[in-house]
């Protein structure tokens, strides 16, 4: 009988399977040798295996689990190709919109590195566009407050944290303190930004941040409540001002220490 089939050292040559995956695949249940001899346990198989070996090595090619293979089968032992394939297909579709996220998602952070970089310990400028907030009056000392504070304070309070997470990486939204100037005095608010979409049905307070040129500059330290002596020559003459002060992601990310940008934009009359 061994004469008429396959050793698995042939099978393996043959088909391009190392000898550990033939055996894997009998562990699993789904290649069986044609005959195991009872002296060594040496295993064998027919030339029709290879049939079976090309299937299962098309499902690894799609990403299709192995252990899933089985529901493509008939008792009669045929395989329903057709549907391994538009599984697969299906598979690969998915698998292909996760590469573009994450394609994009390494766009959207290269940029704000770019944005970023070359300004260090410097006063300089930065277009920024329109945005939304959600925002919560700060009634304690902003010294006292950190990033994780604010997320779970306002997120909590208006929005699914899960929704919002997947935004909450590596600064691809602003999060931080707030501060209104006016004539009559300042206010200062925890926020997050949230996209457009988020704005909507929600009884959260909404700030909109106007698009413009701010002023900017970078600190390991949290500045905002300084801004005014920071910002002194811009602001000189201006009493309505806003000022935001949110971690951001440089090309040289200090895994323990955040880095914080500091903006300000004269609002009103005084922005003229």
């Amino acid at each position: 009988m061994k004469n008429k089939l396959l050793s698995i050292g042939e099978i393996s040559k043959l088909t391009k399977s190392h000898i550990n995956s033939l055996k894997y695949y009998e562990q699993i249940g789904l290649l069986e040798p044609a005959y195991v001899a009872p002296d060594s346990g040496y295993r064998y198989y027919s030339f029709d295996q290879k049939c079976l070996i090309e299937v299962i090595q098309i499902c690894i090619e799609l990403d299709i689990p192995l252990k899933n293979l089985t529901e493509f089968m008939n008792e009669d032992e045929t395989v329903n190709f057709y549907e391994i394939l538009a599984h697969g297909k299906e598979i690969a579709e998915k698998k292909l919109a996760s590469i573009q996220k994450g394609l994009s998602f390494i766009d959207k952070l290269k940029n704000n590195i770019d944005a970023t970089k070359a300004f260090q310990n410097e006063i300089y400028t930065r277009e920024m566009p329109k945005k939304y907030f959600c925002v919560i009056l700060c009634r304690k000392p902003i010294k006292d407050i950190d990033p994780f504070e604010i997320v779970k304070t306002v997120l909590n309070l208006h929005y699914d944290i899960g929704e919002y997470a997947e935004l909450f990486h590596f600064g691809l939204v602003d999060i931080g303190m707030l501060s209104l100037h006016s004539a009559d005095g300042v206010q200062h608010f925890m926020f997050t930004e949230l996209p457009e979409h988020m704005v909507k049905n929600t009884n959260a307070m909404i700030m909109e941040i106007p698009a413009g040129v701010y002023m900017c500059t970078q600190s390991e330290d949290k500045q905002i409540e300084q801004a005014p002596q920071i910002f002194s020559r811009y602001l000189k003459g201006k009493d309505s001002f806003l000022a935001i002060e949110t971690d951001i992601f440089t090309g040289k990310y200090k895994t323990n220490k955040l880095v914080n940008e500091l903006r300000v934009i004269a609002m009103g009359e005084d922005a003229e």
